[in-house]
């Protein structure tokens, strides 16, 4: 049975691997981008905490900076003074710090963004006050009031972190927490669909598995149940399923079509022996016919025979009688007679175009001056084989029906050229022209030489060789001949 091209096989094995590493490959998915999603929602929390503790860090700062002015302005040692003046600057730098990491833009959270400006332009304005009075201390009554007004805002900005900003980032945060709690219920269900869903999947592939193996077996058990109880018509088995199963199939038509062969070769047999009489008779018959073609075939060998010997008896005749030209045209008409009794069913060109001009030799003494002929072909052409008596015919139909009748005679001329696989042959005359028997396969019309020609070239070249008759408009005709290259007889 013919295997369907293109269609891809499968071991059972590899399909049970094919379907375990997809579920794996799923669950591996599906857990991942869950924990990419809760490892999300942690990612936030931290982000809330690290927020918290750096709030906490902030208000810290302003505390200890608070301290520290206290104890620059009321200190009288100058030790204490520097420290003060020290630490007053370590813990800006440090608010400023916790500020930038506390920073977010308008779009983001508007009353956020506000309240740490708020923060940021409290902390200049102390900056800018605090130049002022430690260029006064010892403090008159102004220096003690710019003083209060430096403690008021540290307090003020102290509360400020703690009531406003903080509460604001707590009750941000606990909307975030609230809509991270949906989504972790909306994770959850999605979840646990998907679960079911990939159980759902992998139980019908495990029913699909089954049946691609349960169906063919079960189709392979009805044909071996049929062909048991000798019914062989039953359509051949489709390759399904696993390879292991196509196999099974494949033996089973195989078995099933060895059967309807030897059931057929057992009736053509019985047939055979009904007919053997009769092919017995046809055989005898046929022996009778093959005894008289032997027969026809020796007396045609005998003919041939004699006739050589005749000319040959003739050719010394004409020698002893000195009749120089008599016994040169002898032998020349000899040498054509063999040539054309010659059996080999493909010559080289240059052999047929050697008796070619032998037979135009003898043309020549009969018609004298009223003929003229002329022959050029390219010196690569001679060892191309092609059909004995192909060219020959062609000329002498030009010179019995296109110049004898011309009482000035005329000429033939023979061109053979050949490109990469084609070989030309045209005989060219310029005599009165052929008439339309020419074109018909009729035996008994006189240009019955080159229908047969024709003929051997279409058996010869099959519908690559080709023959064409054009005749020209005041006189003459050409005959073009048009073959495949051969180097070899394919005969």
């Amino acid at each position: 049975m013919a295997k369907v091209k293109g269609k891809k096989r499968y071991t059972f094995g590899h399909l049970l691997i094919t379907y375990n590493m997809v579920l794996i490959i799923s669950v591996v998915l599906l857990g991942t981008i869950l924990f990419a999603i809760v490892f999300r929602q942690l990612s936030t929390l931290q982000q809330q905490n690290n927020r918290y503790t750096i709030v906490s860090e902030l208000a810290s700062s302003l505390s200890k900076q608070r301290e520290s002015f206290n104890r620059l302005v009321f200190s009288q040692q100058n030790t204490d003074i520097n420290d003060s003046i020290t630490q007053l600057a370590i813990e800006d730098r440090t608010a400023r710090t916790k500020l930038k990491e506390l920073s977010t833009t308008y779009e983001t959270s508007p009353e956020q963004y506000y309240l740490l400006r708020g923060i940021e332009n409290g902390l200049d304005f102390i900056k800018e006050q605090k130049g002022i009075i430690l260029s006064s201390i010892p403090l008159d009554s102004t220096g003690f009031a710019r003083y209060y007004t430096i403690d008021k805002t540290y307090q003020y900005l102290y509360e400020y972190v703690y009531a406003r900003f903080l509460s604001n980032a707590v009750a941000l945060d606990a909307k975030a927490v609230g809509e991270m709690r949906e989504s972790i219920s909306f994770l959850r269900s999605i979840s646990l669909i998907l679960i079911i869903g990939l159980f759902a999947i992998y139980t019908l592939a495990v029913i699909a598995i089954v049946r691609s193996l349960v169906h063919p077996i079960e189709k392979m058990v009805y044909t071996a149940s049929e062909i048991t109880k000798g019914n062989l018509e039953t359509p051949d088995l489709g390759e399904t399923g696993p390879s292991e199963i196509q196999f099974l199939e494949n033996t089973l038509n195989s078995m099933k079509k060895s059967l309807i062969e030897r059931m057929n070769a057992i009736n053509e047999n019985a047939i055979l022996e009904k007919k053997l009489h009769q092919q017995e008779l046809s055989q005898i018959k046929v022996k009778r016919e093959l005894d008289r073609a032997r027969l026809v075939t020796l007396q045609a060998q005998i003919n041939p025979h004699f006739l050589f010997n005749a000319m040959n008896s003739i050719s010394r005749t004409a020698l002893f009688e000195e009749a120089e030209k008599t016994r040169e045209l002898v032998n020349t008409l000899a040498l054509l007679f063999r040539y054309m009794f010659d059996m080999r069913s493909a010559v080289t060109l240059a052999e047929e175009i050697d008796f070619v001009e032998k037979y135009l030799k003898i043309q020549k003494v009969r018609f004298q001056d009223r003929l003229e002929y002329s022959i050029t072909k390219e010196s690569k052409t001679d060892s191309l084989l092609i059909p004995p008596l192909l060219i020959q015919p062609f000329v002498e139909n030009a010179i019995v029906h296109g110049l004898e009748p011309l009482e000035s005679g005329g000429s033939v001329a023979i061109h053979i050229t050949h490109s990469q696989k084609i070989l030309s042959i045209d005989i060219i005359d310029n005599g009165v022209g052929y008439d339309n028997s020419l074109h018909n396969g009729n035996t008994t019309s006189p240009h019955f030489g080159i229908a047969n020609v024709s003929e051997r070239i279409k058996l010869y070249y099959g519908e690559k060789g080709n023959v064409s008759i054009k005749q020209h408009e005041e006189k003459g005709t050409t005959v073009s001949l048009t073959l495949p290259i051969r180097k070899r007889d394919w005969l």
